[in-house]
């Protein structure tokens, strides 16, 4: 598979030095009228809302329009790769206590479904989940908890994701509570509690999280250090329990951007690092996972996200091995008209032996005058062309027959707020 290889050696060369970028920035993972808008919501005493839309629709080789994903993978390159619909909406209230503190409320809810349900006339089965609905506490008082915020509810919970491969590697959102960013000098504590009842298996789960983090190393990197035990019960739940350990270094101060790396370590119910945990896993299954990703700004029109991720994984005694590497540049040539380019390489082996996709899509953009990689609104067309080591490595290989590379067409909008 040449291009695979040609790919995936160019991306592995692209990421390995993003340093060439030599323009002294001060970059954030996201565009910096986007986050200011963001923060001077939250932070107002009133009404907040805050939400996501992804609408698009596509054709994959004539046909409907169909992921390229490659078995074993956990994600996929999503740019001109994403063939459903998705929304979230949220709606918060934040009120100023007489003591000090603020009360807080959010509840949001998404819904998604197949986009080649707007083009073919099939119903659209859709769906949709009560996401968030949690209320708490901020600021309280003037020691440990002066900015700490004590919560209760379901929450997305200091999620941590590449953009873009939509590659949520450590997530304990659920429903629980908690006390978030209680504070010992310039060092932050976070801790919370998570019960999980399954609606489709006879699985329930109880999980611990605690984290410590704002370590700082000097020269803008800062550290996180968080664990987390899963205890789980049922009859359809195979081990007993389980835990992750997991330590992050960033650093949102390079001359050149930002990077942010991960390394975890998770075992039994605890391999897939969220707080729910793995009823399918035995106490005998681990996994070892290391995730980098860099924001790249060369200048004001030209910025770039890569990642590279590494993971080893044991399963009912079965040695699997991913491997993901990717990066999406991004030039606007005016205040409004840009293009993307993706390229996205990934590997799997297990006993069964070894696949590979590779994916690469170009992609020119409306961006309503706003320049940046995370600047949404943002309306695309995009052309992704892939192509996968052998017939029935992907996922979706019975939606496209007996082949080993594909092309999609389509046009997409995403916005957030």
């Amino acid at each position: 598979m040449a291009i695979g290889r040609w790919l995936g050696a160019w991306v592995l060369v692209a990421f390995a030095f993003p340093a060439s970028a030599q323009t002294e920035v001060d970059l954030e993972f996201g565009d910096d009228e986007t986050e200011d808008e963001a923060i001077a919501v939250e932070t107002a005493y009133g009404v907040f809302s805050n939400g996501y839309l992804r609408l698009g629709v596509g054709s994959t080789n004539g046909g409907d329009f169909t992921i390229f994903k490659l078995n074993g993978a956990g994600s996929k390159y999503r740019l001109g790769n994403e063939s459903d619909v998705y929304a979230e909406f949220g709606l918060g209230y934040r009120a100023a206590l007489a003591n000090g503190s603020d009360f807080v409320v959010e509840v949001m809810v998404n819904g998604y479904g197949d986009s080649n349900a707007l083009t073919n006339g099939d119903a659209f089965a859709g769906d949709s989940n009560l996401v968030q609905a949690y209320a708490g506490i901020e600021n309280i008082g003037a020691g440990a908890l002066r900015e700490a915020f004590i919560w209760a509810g379901r929450r997305y919970y200091l999620r941590r994701d590449v953009h873009i491969t939509d590659f949520y590697y450590e997530n304990m959102s659920g429903d629980g509570i908690g006390v978030e960013n209680a504070r010992l000098g310039s060092v932050g504590l976070s801790t919370a509690a998570f019960y999980y009842d399954a609606d489709d298996i006879d699985y329930t789960s109880t999980a611990l999280d605690m984290r410590v983090h704002d370590l700082d190393f000097r020269n803008g990197w800062f550290g996180e250090g968080g664990a987390i035990w899963i205890d789980g019960s049922g009859e359809d739940q195979t081990g007993d329990d389980g835990y992750s350990i997991r330590f992050h270094l960033d650093n949102l101060e390079l001359g050149w951007g930002e990077m942010r790396n991960a390394l975890m370590y998770g075992a039994g119910a605890g391999i897939e690092f969220n707080s729910t945990g793995a009823a399918y896993a035995t106490s005998g299954d681990n996994r070892l996972r290391f995730v980098s990703q860099a924001l790249i700004k060369s200048n004001e029109d030209l910025e770039s996200q890569a990642t590279l991720v590494l993971q080893q994984s044991e399963i009912a005694g079965e040695d699997q091995t991913w491997v993901s590497t990717g990066i999406r540049p991004q030039y606007n040539f005016t205040d409004n008209w840009g293009a993307a380019v993706e390229v996205g390489f990934d590997w799997f082996s297990d006993d069964g032996g070894d696949q590979s996709l590779a994916k690469v899509t170009l992609a020119p953009f409306y961006s309503f005058g706003r320049k940046g990689f995370f600047a949404r609104p943002q309306l695309r067309a995009f052309v992704t062309y892939a192509e996968w080591s052998d017939v029935g490595a992907i996922t979706e290989q019975a939606a496209l027959g007996n082949v080993t590379d594909g092309t999609s067409i389509g046009i997409q909008l995403e916005q957030w707020w």
